[in-house]
């Protein structure tokens, strides 16, 4: 990067779709200075990278505003989340509004449509009164940032809605004009319902997929959240809290029971147990002692651990998971709806068939030639108004959601739906996603006599509630499900708690260890048999003689198996990523029959295992439930998130499976397939009508046959084209998934 290079990221006001996202970078390409620059539409905010020497903020943000939109410049980097949110919340809460009450105005509209209402005159005006405020009002984003793009040389849905709904809008208005003054008869029907019910189906799109855009970028918001603010940093022997903007690699920072560690490091000095689930997976903690590797965000046990710092702030793993989740995001070609690109081929050949018809008329046309010109050219326009177009996506995403949710499985992207049925690849996380998630004790041995262990257990379960260890409560429920009613508490003295090695206690007249082996056994006793691999045992012993054994496991999830073997069937390869150790991750893997894994792997190792797949050629479905697997869910072509698991992932995934059945799969992969074609048909069907009847707008027939579009006649094939797209759109709650 040039030295006088600056990277910079500002929040945008105004984008509500995809092609919105597409205009803001174009405008902004176009700005002498600027290198690279790209819109994450989930964000609501612009990347750039520019030449500070040649512009300024002021430049980009007046390159923005000339398209419709606007850029936040002035925000400290502080502030910027916290204005993104703001801005978020107030964009959602304005297009809420406005589809509400457009949904109401029109409502009515319709309502009269049906309704005999005399004179016609009274109906009219009437009509127009209710589609004003939808059509100037609700309507006027669509309006001005069509005018600014125009002026650009861009188009979009934004030019498909405004003209269509202008012309039927402003045609209506002067033949209705036209008619009360007694200069033309007024007809029976005008297109102001047309106006109302296109800006109204638009609006309840862009609201859906505003609200899905703006849960993924919470995601982000939330993974940033889980920074460290401040580090307890050790200076010429004494301790200060600094905030972690000014920490720097070299500094040795102190984290005691119970934190966050701050940055990432090497271990000084100390013992104890950090979780660690958050980076790779493991449900079970990790032992750390001098000379370990420590990740930020991740949680301290009960010890004080001395750490020297080597990565902090945006540098660290948790900072790359951040950063590979944005780029993910930004790095994709943002899809355009089909209506968007129907719209960029749809809009200029339907303006140059209107124009060709004038034009014809006019020279063509005899003495009426100017004026019906004019009435063909316009009625090209009307008729070419694709009122069923605005349905054609939504009323099938939302019957497909619908039905989706009905099964446990939740749509957040509409992308999804478009291209499940084209993944090649299955890539699943373990923990959480093939596993419960969650340690639990799978075994229980002894070495004592079966009158006496009641007595150990009631020891286990009162050591086991004071402490702080991650894998206490496991031990807890396993063991107080034996007591029987009345049993009562046993009371223990001298309780210690060894960081890295476990917990001693006295009670009557012997001394009580729990921990690992070399803490709490003997490697010389002879057990009843070996434990499962990817165990982690706890040891009791009474005096130094052993007691007892426990065997803490993540249990695979009942499911797991059949759904990998369908996955199978089906033609896909799946393979599994985990980045718990290898003994774990090769029983799990032959327990349900997957060939191909790979274990010990870090976040940014996923992220880049899915990003080679892809770059293969592959279509990778990625499923995770951890922030562990947030940067490779966003690189993933479809991304799934397990209901259990965190915030974070269900939000960066494309789907959650509510249930936690990966056989869900299966029937998401049918649905998909199916929303695919009705979508198709959809479209075919909201533009089938408009387009039969443009010829006789365009009074190709008029002279073999006198035939002239007749407005009842299109507004009946408007009406059709809705009918046939919003049944067609109904079959999807029958399909078999």
């Amino acid at each position: 990067m040039n030295t006088s290079e600056l990277q910079r990221i500002y929040p945008v006001v105004g984008m509500r779709c995809a092609a919105c996202a597409v205009n803001v970078e174009r405008a902004v390409r176009k700005v002498p200075g600027v290198s690279d620059c790209s819109v994450v539409l989930s964000e609501n905010s612009l990347s750039v990278r520019y030449t500070a020497d040649e512009i300024s903020p002021r430049l980009l943000r007046e390159a923005v505003r000339a398209i419709g939109f606007d850029l936040l410049i002035d925000d400290a980097e502080a502030d910027r989340l916290r204005r993104i949110e703001e801005q978020e919340l107030h964009e959602l809460q304005v297009m809420r509004r406005d589809m509400t009450l457009s949904w109401l105005f029109s409502a009515v509209l319709m309502l009269l449509m049906f309704v005999p209402v005399h004179p016609t005159v009274l109906r009219h005006t009437a009509m127009l009164l209710l589609a004003l405020p939808v059509y100037a009002l609700f309507g006027r984003s669509y309006h001005l940032n069509a005018f600014r793009q125009i002026r650009h040389g861009i188009t979009s849905m934004d030019t498909l809605v405004s003209l269509s709904t202008s012309i039927s809008f402003l045609y209506s208005l002067v033949i209705f004009v036209l008619g009360i003054s007694g200069v033309i008869p007024l007809p029976h029907h005008l297109y102001f319902d047309a106006s109302a019910m296109i800006i109204t189906f638009v609006l309840t799109g862009k609201f859906l997929e505003k609200r899905a855009t703006r849960n993924t970028g919470s995601a982000i918001r939330q993974l940033m959240g889980l920074m460290p603010h401040e580090a307890l940093v050790v200076r010429e022997g004494c301790e200060e809290l600094v905030p972690l903007r000014h920490i720097r690699p070299g500094d040795v920072v102190r984290v005691r029971p119970g934190e966050q560690v701050p940055v990432d490091g090497i271990a000084l000095e100390g013992v104890s147990s950090v979780d660690e689930k958050m980076i790779t997976g493991e449900p079970l903690p990790v032992d750390k002692t001098a000379g370990s590797v420590l990740y930020a965000g991740t949680v301290n046990g009960r010890g004080v651990l001395t750490m020297r710092t080597e990565k902090a702030g945006a540098d660290t793993l948790l900072g790359e998971i951040i950063r590979h989740v944005r780029e993910a995001q930004a790095d994709k070609a943002p899809v355009q709806r089909m209506a968007d690109r129907i719209a960029a081929i749809f809009v200029p050949v339907v303006l140059v068939i209107a124009l060709f018809t004038y034009a014809a008329w006019r020279i063509w046309g005899g003495t009426e030639g100017n004026a019906l010109g004019l009435l063909c050219a316009i009625s090209v326009l009307v008729i070419a108004c694709p009122c069923a177009l605005g349905l054609a996506t939504p009323t099938a995403l939302v019957v497909a959601i619908g039905r989706a949710a009905r099964n446990h499985v939740l749509i957040r992207n509409a992308t999804a739906l478009e291209q499940l049925a084209r993944v090649d690849t299955v890539v699943l996380d373990k923990t959480g996603t093939l596993t419960e998630g969650k340690p639990v004790v799978s075994e229980m041995l002894w070495q004592c006599a079966e009158a006496e262990r009641l007595h150990y257990q009631s020891l286990l379960y009162a050591a086991e509630t004071q402490s702080t260890h991650p894998l206490a409560s496991a031990v807890c429920e396993a063991v107080q499900s034996a007591w029987p009613t009345g049993y009562a508490m046993p009371q223990l003295s001298d309780y210690v708690n060894e960081p890295g090695q476990g917990i001693s206690f006295t009670h009557g007249t012997h001394r009580y260890r729990i921990g690992n082996e070399a803490f709490a056994s003997s490697p010389l006793v002879r057990w009843e048999h070996e434990p499962q691999p990817a165990a982690a045992l706890i040891y009791l012993s009474e005096d130094g003689n052993p007691v007892a054994r426990l065997s803490v496991t993540d249990t695979l999830q009942e499911r797991s198996g059949k759904a990998v073997a369908a996955l199978q069937r089906a033609g896909l390869r799946v393979v599994m990523l985990t980045g718990d150790r290898p003994e774990s991750a090769a029983w799990v893997a032959n327990e349900v029959g997957i060939g191909e894994y790979h274990a010990g792997i870090l976040p940014e190792d996923k992220r880049n295992f899915v990003r080679t797949l892809q770059h293969q050629g592959h279509r990778v479905l990625m499923v995770g439930d951890g922030i562990n697997d947030s940067s490779a869910l966003s690189e993933a072509y479809v991304s799934v998130a397990m209901g259990q698991g965190s915030d974070i992932a269900k939000e960066t995934a494309m789907i959650t499976l509510v249930r936690h059945d990966l056989g869900l799969i299966a029937r998401a992969f049918r649905l998909s397939g199916a929303t695919t074609r009705i979508i198709r048909q959809n479209l075919f069907w909201a533009l089938i009508y408009n387009l039969l009847a443009i010829p006789i707008a365009a009074g190709i027939y008029y002279s073999a046959f006198g035939w002239l579009l007749n407005p009842a006649l299109s507004g009946a094939a408007m009406a059709l084209s809705s009918v046939c797209v919003v049944g067609n759109s109904l079959r999807l709650r029958g399909v078999r998934i």
